[in-house]
């Protein structure tokens, strides 16, 4: 196992924040942070092999993943942020959407008139968009995409940066496959947010060692500009993360089993190992909810004007192309 290194500043050293628990297996691992640049990453850094037993089958679910409609609300969040794309790009066009799950939103995409194509690191997720959703979804690699010389009008890493090996260089292949004025929407949690804070090893956007690095809105700006982007828009609000993560965060932290209402709002095919089902404490973390959630509802809209909510999204884009007489 490698301790990984910093993708900006390879040869400096890091140094220890805390330790962390993975909430599915109960590894052990530790949150470091490069001194020169401030990007933090979990050491040690697993290979992608020794990283396959970490993603249980039930990670994305197969289909519809939560309890209570939540997919359908899902829908409509995502609806706004095509309208964002469209309004960037001009309208419809081609997407790629690398780490696209069971592909919700490429089927979103694509009912809008987009031509589109998604990557999965799960071949059998890729294999339900393709059956299922009737999209074109492959287990690939993003070199494998450049390869084939097709530019795209949008690309979309929606939390998915965390999960890559190098960032950086996923960030220039996104950079190289985006046409002259091309928007890519990327999103991450916000390792730097108050929320991340206070939770520390307990905050629910951790998910160690699953997320290899953990980045602010400093670190991924840089990232972007390093890869040619140029950043348009930043989003500081996620609804379908910022109350929920709010709410298990502090559980955590008041001492529920790790991620149990995360377990229980998820649907059963799609529960996770670790989501034992403790019928009392199950229903203490729903009951506890209700009040927590009204709080984390304000605590969400003060950190998204403040600027330091738990998920960051930015819309950048390839500066389009000079004409030259």
């Amino acid at each position: 196992m490698s301790q990984g290194r910093c993708p900006c500043h390879p040869g400096t050293k890091a140094q220890r924040l805390f330790a962390a628990s993975d909430p599915i297996t109960g590894g052990r691992f530790e949150i470091v942070e490069c001194a020169a640049c401030g990007l933090a990453r979990t050491a040690p850094q697993l290979s992608p092999d020794e990283l396959d037993r970490y993603y249980p089958l039930s990670y994305y679910g197969a289909s519809q993943r939560y309890r209570l409609d939540l997919d359908r609300t899902l829908s409509l969040v995502n609806r706004a942020r095509i309208h964002r794309i469209e309004r960037m790009t001009g309208g419809p066009g081609r997407v790629l959407d690398v780490g696209c799950g069971p592909g919700w939103f490429l089927h979103q995409m694509r009912r809008r008139g987009w031509e589109t194509r998604g990557t999965e690191r799960s071949a059998g997720t890729a294999q339900h968009a393709r059956k299922v959703l009737n999209l074109d979804v492959r287990a690939q690699n993003l070199d494998e995409l450049v390869a084939e010389r097709v530019s795209y009008d949008a690309v979309v890493l929606w939390h998915v940066v965390e999960h890559m090996h190098d960032p950086a260089r996923t960030l220039h292949d996104v950079g190289r496959l985006l046409r002259p004025g091309g928007v890519l929407m990327i999103a991450v949690p916000d390792f730097r947010s108050l929320e991340a804070r206070i939770g520390k090893a307990g905050w629910f956007h951790l998910d160690v060692p699953r997320h290899l690095f953990h980045f602010t809105s400093a670190t991924l700006t840089n990232l972007l500009a390093d890869a040619g982007l140029e950043p348009r828009e930043v989003v500081h609000i996620a609804p379908e993360y910022d109350v929920f993560s709010f709410v298990q965060t502090l559980q955590n932290t008041m001492g529920f089993p790790f991620n149990l209402l995360y377990g229980i709002v998820r649907r059963r095919e799609a529960r996770l190992a670790h989501a034992r089902q403790c019928s009392l404490l199950s229903v203490v973390a729903v009951i506890s909810a209700v009040p927590l959630t009204l709080i984390g509802l304000v605590w969400a809209l003060l950190a998204a004007a403040l600027g330091c909510s738990a998920t960051i999204t930015i819309y950048a884009q390839r500066p389009p192309a000079v004409d030259s007489d």
